[in-house]
């Protein structure tokens, strides 16, 4: 799909992720330390506290605010540990770290939470969770860039957050790739001008729309690309109560009561937005 956004009419791009999700067989929770899961027990490291790594800042999916840990996966992982009867953890990861299955084969955590697109080359390193989310990439430049579609970006200043889809989509059309951290100072490169645009997941954009209505949301790349959570290879116990879980939000509308409040999606689309991140 291409078109031309201004400001606040953006948003409206958002509404057209959807929600992928199907049901899978779940097993009991134990709390042994260890990373591993064996007996259809789930091994957590630190018994009775689910410990996720999380590339913060990535608003809205997880971000500080007023010094607390908030978003759209907190909120999703928050549901999960509960089912569980756990608490949960929150470390801040590299998304390098994450993406690569580094963070978790070093048992650095249970579960990676981080609006992380599922792929082959991670699938090969990590098992993921049924898909929680339908994300495209999305063009976003500054306002008086010479650029109308993704083709224009050639030769042109672009900002992504290192190792995402977003660096390759940017690689790929040939133009000069700003690598930034996360995607928090992705954007303030926009903002200030260190660089004409930006390519990442849409779900990212609308936030960063709110807070510069001046930006313009040029293109949604089409790109088929799904939202998971993921676990250490062959944590399957794990991975199947996150999966029962995921489901059961799907079921009972908890899935798109979040999309509406981190999003603008859904049926609690209107309700209170989350304010600009403090990070």
């Amino acid at each position: 799909m291409k078109s031309r956004f201004h400001g606040a009419a953006a948003l409206s791009v958002l509404a057209a992720s959807a929600l992928a999700l199907s049901a899978c067989s779940s097993t009991g929770g134990g709390e042994e330390a260890g990373g591993e899961a064996t007996g259809g027990e789930i091994s957590l490291i630190n018994p009775g506290t689910l410990t996720v790594c999380s590339d913060i800042p990535y608003r809205p999916f997880e971000y500080t605010e007023n010094g607390e840990t908030v978003g759209f996966d907190i909120d999703l992982v928050n549901n999960i540990a509960e089912d569980m009867g756990v608490e949960t953890e929150f470390i801040r990861t590299a998304f390098e770290g994450i993406q690569s299955g580094v963070a978790l084969d070093s048992d650095q955590c249970d579960l990676a939470a981080s609006g992380m697109t599922i792929n082959e080359e991670r699938e090969s390193v990590m098992d993921f969770s049924e898909p929680y989310l339908d994300d495209n990439l999305a063009l976003l430049v500054a306002p008086d860039a010479d650029i109308d579609s993704v083709a224009d970006v050639a030769g042109k200043r672009v900002g992504v957050q290192q190792a995402t889809t977003g660096e390759t989509q940017a690689q790929e059309n040939n133009a000069e790739v700003v690598q930034y951290e996360d995607s928090a100072l992705m954007i303030q490169g926009l903002n200030t001008g260190d660089v004409e645009a930006v390519i990442g997941n849409i779900s990212v954009m609308g936030p960063a729309i709110t807070d510069n209505p001046d930006l313009r949301l040029v293109e949604e790349i089409e790109t088929g690309e799904q939202l998971g959570l993921a676990v250490k290879t062959g944590n399957t116990a794990l991975l199947e109560q996150v999966n029962e879980s995921l489901a059961t939000m799907r079921e009972d509308g908890t899935l798109e009561e979040l999309e509406g409040k981190w999003l603008g999606t859904g049926e609690a689309a209107g309700s209170a937005s989350p304010e600009p991140s403090a990070s």
